[in-house]
């Protein structure tokens, strides 16, 4: 029978199922001598093959082997360099282009920094004025002040504002931190004379319209709301409360309650008591003649701005911790667990400053840090560990985190205080510090490309009063940190056995292993305590 004949289909007074046309072709057929027909032919096929195969490769005499191997050994070698990194040079020192620094007649600090690379300009302004400043009453009135300072002003509208700032090519904002209000302006440098002009009217003549007011006030209340409901929220609020009190740095957001609160006058108020030219700081960088900018400054800035005198800040102590303790916020249902842990640290001028830097880079600054190296790589509790420490005017906060799952909680929290400890008491290996400098260094360097970033760097040399040489300094004051170092600044900013932990997450399944580390208060997603038996809070102020 031959293989045509065999295909077709076979009369048979039984009936049977059709052979499936994916079956393989070693498996025995029901239908007899098809199946037997089928083996063979894929059997010969394969002699056919190997034949094929046999001849292409005796054709390829020895020497030609021996040349494609000698091939081979060469291409592995040229490929060898692949093998080692390159070896980074050593970072360079930044220098600062030519700049001008001087003050008006009402006591405004310029600062000038000429950048021809493109036809553009950046403007900040820095007032000496933030969220510190606000009545308990009316937290929030910083942030709201400067947000609305672009709605309105007595000769321009919010919509006027705004096409005005698109004509020009550029942007306009305001924004306040805790220490400091900002308004960053920018465009085309052909218009610096339009900018100028409308980043005076915005500072000097806001209007603060009612009806932008109350749109402003209802939107930030929805958003308060809303990030209630946030783990990362409720994390970092009852941290900072525990941190510092009743220092104006323990409050991270206001009430629904306190931005209701606020009126069209407290924003005038507070304008006119803080937005003062002898405690505010103007940097200018771009593409200008330093004379006709300054000329634009003193028209815009100069006569028009009547200099104030701010009254002398007494922040209330920050609480003293003895012992270590943990503040659980009861999120009943979640499926992970928020953890933060950390204490006081350093303000922006400290000593400290760059070796904690370092350190910090070392511990959890990025995703080839230690804490990321061990709680995700290694245990994979969770998408990120990290640290960080934020130096401010005052002393600010130094935490590592991560939010993990809730099964893992005491497993995370325990290798988070191992980590810690390391930190502190043996000294970092001289690749970590090296590679940690290194990528500081770079990013640093990166930062200063852009005018923003200039104007930003600037801009806090003079607010923070930092030394004038501080930005030609940074590479040399950071490459030159030592292991000693580090483990000098960790013992000393890394308050281990009086450290603060905060943990949000279900209260019922994680608070019985967590007290195994340290006594638990209790607190629930609005901030209050409870069921606490009132011993918690060893602290002093």
């Amino acid at each position: 029978m031959g293989i045509a004949e065999a295909a077709k289909p076979r009369q048979s007074t039984t009936i049977n199922a059709p052979e499936p046309v994916w079956s393989h072709p070693y498996r025995r057929s029901t239908a007899g001598s098809v199946g037997r027909v089928e083996s063979v032919s894929v059997f010969f096929s394969l002699i056919v093959l190997l034949g094929v195969l046999t001849f292409i490769m005796t054709a390829i005499t020895p020497a030609e082997a021996v040349e494609a191997k000698s091939e081979n050994i060469k291409a592995a070698t040229a490929e060898s360099w692949r093998k080692t990194p390159p070896t980074l040079p050593v970072p360079r020192p930044f220098k600062l282009p030519a700049f001008t620094t001087y003050k008006l007649a009402n006591g405004l600090t310029v600062q000038l920094v000429e950048d021809h690379r493109v036809p553009f300009i950046t403007v900040n302004l820095g007032i000496k004025a933030g969220s510190s400043r606000e009545r308990d009453e009316v937290r929030g009135l910083a942030a709201i002040t400067a947000d609305m300072i672009t709605e309105g002003t007595a000769k321009r509208s919010s919509k006027q504002i705004a096409e005005e700032v698109d004509f020009i090519g550029g942007g306009l904002k305001g924004g306040a931190d805790l220490d400091f209000t900002l308004i960053v302006g920018s465009s085309l440098s052909g218009y610096a004379e339009r900018l100028l002009d409308v980043v005076s009217d915005v500072v000097l003549n806001p209007s603060f319209p009612e009806d932008e007011l109350k749109l402003k006030k209802t939107n930030l209340i929805q958003e308060l709301v809303m990030k209630r409901s946030q783990p990362d929220f409720l994390q970092d609020e009852r941290f900072m409360n525990v941190l510092f009190g009743q220092h104006p740095y323990g409050v991270i957001a206001p009430s629904p309650e306190n931005v209701e609160k606020i009126t069209r006058k407290d924003l005038q108020d507070f304008h006119k008591t803080y937005f003062v030219p002898n405690e505010s700081v103007l940097v200018v960088v771009g593409d200008f003649q330093p004379d006709k900018m300054k000329a634009l400054i003193e028209k815009d800035l100069g006569a028009n701005w009547q200099s104030g005198q701010l009254a002398q800040l007494k922040y209330p102590a920050v609480p003293q911790y003895h012992g270590r303790r943990i503040y659980l916020v009861d999120r009943p249902g979640s499926v992970q667990s928020s953890i933060k842990l950390g204490n006081v640290a350093i303000s922006k001028s400290d000593s400290d400053y760059f070796p904690l830097l370092v350190g910090n880079q070392v511990l959890g600054g990025a995703a080839h840090s230690r804490l990321f190296l061990n709680i995700r790589e290694q245990k994979g509790y969770t998408y990120g560990a990290y640290s960080s420490f934020a130096a401010r005017k005052e002393p600010g906060p130094f935490a590592a985190e991560a939010e993990v799952r809730t099964e893992v909680t005491g497993s995370s929290l325990q290798e988070f205080l191992y980590e810690l400890d390391r930190m502190r008491n043996l000294k970092v290996t001289d690749k970590e510090i090296q590679d940690a400098k290194r990528y500081l260094a770079g990013s640093f360097a990166l930062g200063l490309e852009t005018q923003a970033g200039l104007a930003q760097r600037l801009l806090e040399v003079q607010l923070y009063e930092l030394p004038k040489d501080y930005l030609e300094t940074y590479t040399d004051k950071l490459m030159a940190v030592s292991l000693d170092d580090v483990r000098k600044a960790a013992r000393k900013d890394i308050d281990f056995e009086n450290m603060a932990i905060v943990v949000v997450g279900d209260g019922k399944k994680i608070k019985k292993e967590l007290e195994y580390f340290a006594p638990v208060e209790l607190f629930d997603t609005a901030g209050k305590p409870v069921g606490n038996d009132g011993a918690a809070g060893k602290k002093s102020s």
